[in-house]
Order: C-alpha cells, then structure tokens, then sequence
C-alpha cells in the first residue's frame, strides 16, 4: 500500500471511530459531505452524533483541504499545510477532487464491511499502531 493510500485509509478510519466530529470541506464538496454523513448515521446507529459538515462558504479564500475534527483537535488533513505529528495527513492535494473521491470510497467500503465492529475488515494495517511520523517519511521518500 503506497503511504497515500495509507494515510486515506486511515483518516477514513479516524473519521468512523470519532462521535460527533466535524467534517470539514470546500464548498463545492459540501452536498456529498453530507451524504456521507447521513450514510455514516445511518450505518453506525452506535454514534449518538453523527459527523458535522462545515464549508468555507463564508471564508475569505476557498479551502484547499479537508479536515476531520474532534473535541480534541485536528485529526486529519487532507490537503493543505502539515499539521502536527497528532494529526494523520495526505499532502500534495494538487488535485483535491481526487483524493476527495477516494477518501469517499474508503469510508463507504468500511462501512459496507461493519467497520468499526468488523474484524479484520480495515486491513492489516489497521491493527497495528499508527505512527504518523513513519508515514511523513515515507512520502518524503517518494518524492
């Protein structure tokens, strides 16, 4: 799995175990931001609040990433500056839509699968503990 791919999966993942965290999204992508927060309601009856939409309708300047958040802080980064090492992060969003799409895909194939609650159905990686430090590295590799 290249560390893209990886790092998607697991923002994916952030945002299924998270209850009421915010999703936040440029505006074009809002309407199906909000499908998938209805489609994560609807899946995991568990979460007693299910994923928040926000837009940059009323920022000065469009966003160019996607965010996932908790009462905790920032949990994923799609897109945009690095965050800290608490925060899972996909850079170079040079084609934001795309990484968008697959983001999209990879929550709507956990939860056909019953993730959370599935075993084994996130993959090998899921199992083991994320180190967001060794994914940055490897996408320094990459270039």
């Amino acid at each position: 799995m290249t560390p893209e791919s990886s790092s998607l999966a697991e923002a994916a993942r952030r945002l299924l175990r998270t209850d009421g965290c915010t999703l936040e999204v440029p505006s074009r992508m809002r309407s199906e931001a909000e499908r998938l927060a209805l489609a994560i309601s609807d899946a995991l009856p568990s979460l007693l609040r299910e994923p928040v939409v926000l837009s940059d309708t009323d920022a000065a300047t469009p966003w160019t990433w996607i965010c996932i958040r908790a009462d905790e802080g920032l949990l994923a980064r799609l897109g945009g500056d690095e965050p800290g090492l608490e925060a899972c992060w996909v850079p170079d969003a040079s084609d934001l839509d795309f990484l968008w799409v697959r983001f999209t895909r990879l929550v709507n194939s956990l939860l056909a699968a019953g993730y959370p609650a599935c075993e084994g159905c996130a993959g090998p990686e899921a199992d083991e503990p994320w180190d967001e430090r060794v994914r940055r590295e490897a996408f320094s590799s990459e270039s």
